[in-house]
Order: structure tokens, then sequence, then C-alpha cells
């Protein structure tokens, strides 16, 4: 009887401890958890924002061309303009255009996400620079064509001349020189390795005979080469680009129905393009239905009663974009 009253007595005396201690490790880790939970979802949508901001800065700009691509620069302006709220629920309507850096964002995480774990499986990946001459406006469209039908047949190329199969992931890029007044198109890729890459350039100088031998690059591809691969096609505002709403809207159109990105040689995991309509759960706004409108002067959405969404702040770096010192000269 002693030795089961003593065992009874053990129990009741080591186990509550431990539960206790137990109860109150996990109740802190999922505090800290939903901490760093709704900490995350608040600096994406404070990101948003910030992109949101940074697009109605020079969207205007392109709207008062009343180019072809009008319609489609409105429904950037329209593009995730609204929130609705729904309990937990956020629901927001994407434009799907190029221009637009809200949906740049999505699409570049899209592409890391997607192609990253293949791309990380290269034995020797290498990050190459294939460009032409530049060109002017009204060639700009006929130059991508034929940008894109090299590669075509200079793939086919090493395949049957050579053996190799090209493998990587393609991005078209282009910049614009104010002072010359034309289009700088280019590919940036990540190969397989650096053979193939070698014969790749090559080759594509012998397609090309006007272009220039140092404009095209090699190197090997690092932890941030899937980052900068990924970026939109064209910098709208970027120190490496001149800032020029006619130029922008030549570029854009030039690319409108073509592939930005291509996976080569490799499964096409994603799709470059954006869902219209796009919905998730938050947890660092309380519960409730409610219907945030982007307020352009507060650089955020705002509740009817005044209540700022994300809580975006601009910084001083931020407010330069923001006010369009990017048309200065000095623009850094």
């Amino acid at each position: 009887m002693t030795k089961v009253i003593d065992n009874k007595l053990n129990y009741q005396n080591k186990p509550p401890t431990q539960c206790l201690d137990t109860l109150a490790q996990l109740s802190t880790n999922n505090c800290k958890c939903l901490k760093d939970k709704q900490l995350t979802e608040q600096k994406t949508l404070q990101k948003r924002a910030r992109a949101k901001s940074f697009t109605n800065s020079y969207l205007f700009d392109l709207i008062d061309l009343k180019s072809s691509l009008n319609k489609s620069y409105w429904q950037t302006f329209h593009c995730s303009k609204v929130i609705l709220q729904e309990g937990k629920k956020i629901t927001s309507r994407y434009c799907n255009q190029r221009w637009c850096l809200t949906c740049n964002r999505i699409r570049t995480a899209k592409m890391i996400n997607g192609y990253s774990s293949p791309l990380s499986k290269f034995k020797e990946p290498q990050f190459v620079t294939l460009t032409i001459k530049n060109v002017k406006g009204v060639n700009l469209k006929a130059s991508i064509e034929l940008m894109n039908d090299s590669l075509k047949d200079i793939r086919k190329n090493l395949k049957k001349t050579y053996g190799k199969t090209l493998k990587g992931l393609r991005k078209y890029e282009c910049t614009y020189n104010e002072k010359r007044d034309d289009f700088h198109p280019h590919f940036h890729l990540i190969t397989d390795d650096l053979e193939t890459s070698n014969l790749l350039v090559d080759l594509w100088l012998k397609k090309h005979l006007t272009a220039d031998r140092k404009a095209q690059d090699i190197t090997k591809a690092n932890d941030g080469t899937m980052v900068e691969l990924c970026k939109y096609f064209t910098k709208v505002i970027s120190k490496d680009n001149d800032y020029n709403p006619k130029a922008l809207d030549v570029m854009f159109m030039a690319a409108k129905g073509k592939r930005t990105f291509q996976p080569i040689g490799i499964k096409k995991i994603v799709s470059e393009d954006i869902e219209e309509i796009q919905s998730q759960e938050i947890t660092f706004k309380e519960p409730q239905n409610q219907i945030w409108v982007f307020d352009k002067g507060s650089f955020d959405w705002s509740s009817a009663d005044g209540e700022l969404f994300s809580g975006y702040e601009p910084t001083k770096e931020d407010f330069k974009v923001i006010n369009q010192e990017y048309k200065t000269d000095n623009y850094v």
C-alpha cells in the first residue's frame, strides 16, 4: 500500500510541474511564431504599398501618351487599388502588366520559387549575357523576334553539331539610351556549364556580325544571380535606364505578347502571368469586414474612417522616387 501511495504522490508531485513548464514554453513559442507571422505579413503588404506608390509616380506619364496601350495603363491604375477584407481573408485584383511594379514583385517571387530548385542542380551554372547592336525604336520589335529566332537556331546547332543540350532559363531585357535615342535589347541566361556557354557566345556572334564581343559576358552564377535574372524586363526607374515615357511605351509595345522568361531544356514549372484575383489570410489585422482603398497621399490603403492598412512609411530614399527625382539628371 505504501508503495502505491508513494508512486501516486510522486506522480502528483513531479509531472504537473513538467506539464506547466511545457505548456508555458509552447505558449511562448506559439506567441512568438504568431508575432513573427504577423510581422512578415505586414512587411509584405508594406512592400506592396511601396510598389504601388512607385508605380503611381510614373504611371500617368504613360497614360498621358494616349498610346495603343492606354487601356492597359489604366488597368494598372486600378491594380490592387482596393483590398476587400472579409474576416481574416483579404482579396485584391491585379493587372498582370509588365510595367506594374506591384505585379512584378509577385512575378519575380513566382519565378524564383519555381526555378531555384532545378537551376541549383546545375553542375557549373553560368550567367550569360547576349547582346546585339543598339537599334532604333521602329526596329525594336523585329529585333526581338530576330534574337528569339537566333537562339532557337543556336540551340539546334549546339545539339546537332556539338552534341550539347542548352539548359537554363532565359530572360529578355531592354534599356534605353536617351543621348543616342536608341534601345539595347539583350538576353540574360543562367546556363548549365561553362563549355556550352562559351559555344553559345561564339555561335551568337556568328549570327550577329555587328555585335561587339566585349558586350557579351559569361560569369559564374552566384546566389544573387537568380534574383537578378527574375527582375522585370526593363527597369523603369533606374540609373541604368534613362527615364523617358515615350521610350518606355515603345519598349512595352515591342514586347507585347512575347515571353520575357523562357525555360530552355528544362520543364516549364510556372507561368510569368499573374492571376487576376488573389486572396490570402492575414492575422496582423483583427478579423472584420472592411474595404481598404489605396490613398495616394497616404501611400497606403485606407478605410472609410481613415485607418491605414499596412502602416507603410516611405523612407528618404523612397520619397526620391515618389517625388519623381528620377526625372532629374542627378538622380542616383
